[in-house]
């Protein structure tokens, strides 16, 4: 039977394997007698003698994987099904979300050595150019694996300048371009970003750039170290955490609420500040109109002594802004499930059902609320933001921030 073997900083902590149609994920030794009952892939699978089977399993590895037409396209070109998450890790699973490095028996971890493969800004525009049919800028040398719907490239930041994370290399930057049928939602993202970080909110690092065919949203990887040494950070996202298929990430679709998120960092994080960012995530995500935050929107990350937290937010943009995308929330708040029927009050009683003290809740809520007005000028004075986009972000924030709830028109 063969087996791909997962590696963790240079260590070989396991095996995957598939057994009549199962994904099965089998501790090393070396795991076992390094880190016994605490998660070295997953909270979901932690440390343990006996292998792990089934859903966890596929829930996991299977989120490795990019989701949609780019998962389709990829399949096709090397000639695996769509569903053969094994297949697919085997030839893409080299340099993946968080610290993983998914190789065959034969290979070993990255050896990053090499003089980089660097890119000019017209090389980058034209790889950016490709992307509806070179997903993620995958080709015979660059095998990456990043989560999600919409286009990406990954590339490599280097003192010299950008290149292509070739042969396991560990990529440092995820470059976003237009959406093909919703406008401007680079600048939108950016816009929203920027105002989460002026509201004092641990946010992903990302700049818009213009590589000559229009802006890209640049974002710095929060799982990788900064160069000129790049070390991947481990962290999953909440859907992999919780054993959730990637097709059931939406809470209306059976996924994680906030609340399964909140006890699962309180099993798993130390004292309140991982909860804290969740409510300060849930706030910004109603009063900027993100309907679009589901569970893989979410993620822990890891620190070198294992110890876990809620990883900075990212994936945050006003949804509303566009009037052909879903109105429901991807995660209810208080069971609230339309996003502009959420209110202050909903907040408040969603972080308390956590176990949070109510009034320390409302404080950080009426706080985090107050801050965001000047965040959105702050923000505005940064980037050149569209008016229709500028112009509901705002009334949202500002009726919010006052009223405590959204008008009938939002």
């Amino acid at each position: 039977m063969s087996e791909l073997r997962i590696w963790l900083e240079g260590e070989h902590i396991g095996n995957l394997s598939r057994a009549r149609g199962t994904l099965v994920f089998t501790h090393t030794a070396y795991a076992i007698a390094t880190a016994t009952a605490r998660p070295l892939v997953s909270v979901a699978m932690p440390v343990r003698r006996a292998p792990y089977r089934g859903d966890v399993v596929a829930a996991f590895f299977d989120g490795l994987l990019p989701e949609g037409e780019a998962r389709r396209m990829l399949a096709h070109d090397f000639d695996v099904d769509t569903d053969d998450a094994y297949g697919m890790l085997e030839r893409i699973g080299r340099d993946c979300a968080g610290a993983l490095e998914v190789l065959t028996a034969t290979a070993t971890p990255t050896d990053v050595a090499g003089a980089p493969e660097l890119l000019t800004d017209a090389q980058v525009a034209a790889r950016l150019a490709a992307l509806r049919s070179v997903p993620l800028g995958i080709d015979e040398r660059v095998r990456v694996s990043l989560p999600g719907v919409q286009e990406k490239l990954v590339l490599s930041s280097t003192p010299e300048g950008w290149a292509l994370p070739l042969d396991g290399r560990p990529s440092t930057h995820i470059l976003k371009p237009a959406h093909p049928f919703l406008p401007r939602t680079v600048v939108n993202e950016a816009f929203c970003l920027a105002i989460a970080r002026h509201a004092g909110v641990s946010v992903a690092a990302a700049q818009l750039h213009d590589f000559g065919a229009g802006p890209v949203l640049v974002i710095e990887r929060f799982d990788r170290t900064p160069s000129p040494l790049v070390r991947r950070i481990h962290q999953e996202d909440l859907c992999q955490a919780t054993g959730t298929s990637t097709r059931h990430k939406y809470e209306a679709l059976g996924g994680p609420s906030l609340q399964r998120v909140a006890q699962l960092l309180q099993l798993w994080t130390r004292g309140e500040a991982s909860l804290r960012r969740l409510l300060d995530i849930a706030v910004l995500n109603v009063a900027l109109g993100n309907a679009d935050a589901h569970a893989k929107n979410l993620s822990i990350a890891y620190d070198a002594d294992g110890r876990i937290e809620l990883a900075p937010a990212y994936d945050l943009m006003c949804t509303r802004a566009y009037e052909q995308v879903e109105t429901t929330a991807g995660m209810f708040v208080n069971d609230v499930q339309q996003i502009d029927q959420v209110s202050r009050e909903d907040l408040i009683a969603e972080g308390a059902s956590w176990g949070l003290d109510a009034a320390s809740v409302a404080e950080q809520v009426d706080a985090l609320l107050q801050r965001l007005p000047a965040a959105v000028v702050a923000a505005s004075s940064e980037l050149a933001v569209p008016t229709d986009i500028h112009d509901v972000v705002a009334r949202r924030v500002e009726q919010f921030s006052t009223d405590g709830r959204l008008s009938a028109q939002q």
